[in-house]
């Protein structure tokens, strides 16, 4: 009898533990979303810092080589790699300082990720404490991926219709 109950025991065993592991390996799965979160959320704060030293090549490091950066539609794909990018944009690096508020971060199956931005462009000189032009975009997404272990952007627009399809597109609400 007692080695009859045995198999029966092992099994209701390995049930329990399994429940109780599920649960731990959707924690771990979370802890460590929220841990590239935090990654990601750095490397924004850093794209932001590198913009107001206003060093292209510092600000152009958090780009992929392959960015499509643009304020508008770019049908023609215009505005896309990282020496175009930085070629456009030099001008307004040296010239803006950069504001940018996260609203929503959204990671991807591919393992990209989505962020949704309201973003403050203020245009220098600063004279008796105001800026010569502000402007503001809302929203504003900007896609970012993995390469080795730094987070770099290869998709940005400010260009608020196409901003709120791909968002839509992406699922970030």
């Amino acid at each position: 009898m007692p080695g009859a109950l045995k198999g029966p025991i092992m099994e209701r065993r390995k049930f329990v533990i399994a429940l109780t592991l599920v649960p731990l390996g959707l924690c771990t799965s979370a802890w460590a979303q929220g841990s590239e979160e935090l990654k990601l959320r750095d490397a924004l704060k850093n794209y932001q810092a590198a913009w107001n030293k206003h060093d292209v090549n510092a600000w152009a490091a958090f780009l992929t080589e392959d960015v499509w950066f643009t304020e508008a539609r770019d049908y023609y794909e215009r505005q896309r790699g990282r020496s175009a990018a930085a070629a456009l944009f030099k001008s307004n690096l040296a010239e803006s300082e950069l504001t940018q508020e996260v609203k929503k971060v959204r990671f991807m199956p591919d393992g990209t990720a989505s962020v949704s931005m309201r973003e403050v462009v203020s245009h220098l000189p600063k004279t008796d404490g105001k800026y010569k032009a502000v402007f503001e975009s809302d929203p504003v997404i900007s896609r970012w991926r993995k390469e080795g272990n730094t987070w770099k952007m290869f998709f940005y627009t400010s260009d608020k219709g196409w901003a709120l399809a791909e968002l839509k597109k992406d699922g970030v609400d």
